[in-house]
């Protein structure tokens, strides 16, 4: 397959994705990738039709994000879903299934500790936290309730929220202030 033949497969494949503003760059990840494997020796076309729509797959879904995932098998396989046998640990692997699968982090396993702080510095940011949650649960009514925590705790966007309740993003983001302002009230009297 000459160059101009692979530069036309993937021009094709760009073309699938719909994303204009990433054509560019999904040809040349394609690109990349097909002549990354003819060094290796790989011209099978199809094999080469694959692997760039891969890396124009991996680009789009992986490589924009502002998490990024690492790009081996490990993580694709727990990502996936299906068991893989690593030379990991147990605790990096448990670790890595929580930071592919998890859209929120639990209050109790958030660490405010810095490395550089004292102890009591970590147990006053901890107490303040927890004193801040206490205090909204007691102040504010249920349907505020769950719209705090949904936003503040489980990291919900405004977007998100407002799609879920039928309303404007705006609309949540009022009903969010009205609900800090009653918090943080509560909390300096």
């Amino acid at each position: 397959m000459t160059t101009e033949e692979i530069m036309k497969m993937c021009r094709s494949l760009a073309h699938k994705y719909n994303s204009p503003n990433q054509f560019d760059d999904l040809v040349s990840e394609g690109m990349l990738e097909c002549l990354e494997q003819v060094d290796q020796g790989n011209t099978h076309v199809a094999n080469l039709r694959r692997m760039a729509n891969r890396a124009m797959h991996d680009y789009l879904n992986i490589k924009t994000l502002a998490v990024s995932v690492p790009l081996s098998e490990p993580a694709r396989s727990l990502a996936r879903g299906t068991d893989y046998k690593s030379t990991m640990s147990r605790e990096g692997v448990t670790k890595l299934q929580q930071a592919i699968n998890s859209t929120s982090t639990p209050l109790e396993s958030v660490d405010v500790v810095d490395e550089e702080s004292d102890p009591a510095v970590a147990y006053e940011k901890k107490q303040t936290i927890l004193d801040t949650v206490r205090v909204a649960r007691e102040t504010l009514n249920d349907n505020d309730w769950s719209l705090f925590s949904r936003h503040y705790l489980e990291r919900e966007t405004t977007d998100d929220i407002a799609i879920f309740e039928r309303v404007t993003r705006q609309a949540i983001e009022k009903k969010l202030k009205r609900c800090v302002n009653k918090v943080t009230e509560a909390m300096n009297t």
